[in-house]
């Protein structure tokens, strides 16, 4: 089965890192690792907001956000990552699952450390549209975070007919 990875597992893919051996294991294959679009757009946060002029910053670090964010699209024109588009399906997927579930459950939703609430929310909503794309494409979801399968098991719920949005740990490497 394909897989998608979410901010979770695809944050982790660096030049240096045993998880671009692996995904460049699977391309040879003809498997492609897949990232969603809303992963993709908290990734590309991520490091956009590292590259942003504040007082204090550390400039390498910049540099290398910059250098990252580079070598990531550099990647995905390669071919090595297929991005999953968030269409109108995913969308009303989406929207159903949050209209469920407006807040990430009790267990998940204790505050992320140096986020504030707002941004823990918008988080929420991009794991919710990142479950509903990888749910309509027929895809895996790879991940760490703790909440993806209760958001598998909504899923279920709202289209018992469909194949269950199958979860799985991030390998050890």
């Amino acid at each position: 089965m394909p897989q998608a990875w979410d901010r979770t597992t695809a944050a982790r893919l660096r030049p240096d890192s045993p998880e671009l051996e692996f995904v460049t294991h699977r391309w040879q294959l003809g498997d492609a690792v897949a990232f969603t679009a809303s992963t993709l757009n908290e990734i590309f946060y991520g490091l956009r907001k590292a590259t942003l002029p504040t007082e204090g910053l550390n400039s390498r670090g910049a540099i290398a956000a910059g250098a990252q964010l580079e070598w990531l699209n550099d990647q995905i024109a390669a071919g090595l990552i297929d991005v999953l588009a968030f269409g109108h399906q995913a969308a009303d997927v989406a929207g159903a699952l949050r209209a469920r579930m407006p807040t990430p459950p009790t267990s998940a939703a204790k505050r992320s450390r140096g986020r504030s609430k707002a941004e823990d929310r918008v988080a929420w909503v991009m794991d919710l549209q990142t479950s509903a794309t990888v749910f309509v494409y027929g895809y895996d979801l790879l991940t760490a975070d703790a909440h993806h399968p209760v958001i598998a098991k909504e899923l279920t719920a709202l289209a018992p007919s469909a194949p269950p949005l199958l979860i799985e740990a991030p390998p050890k490497f």
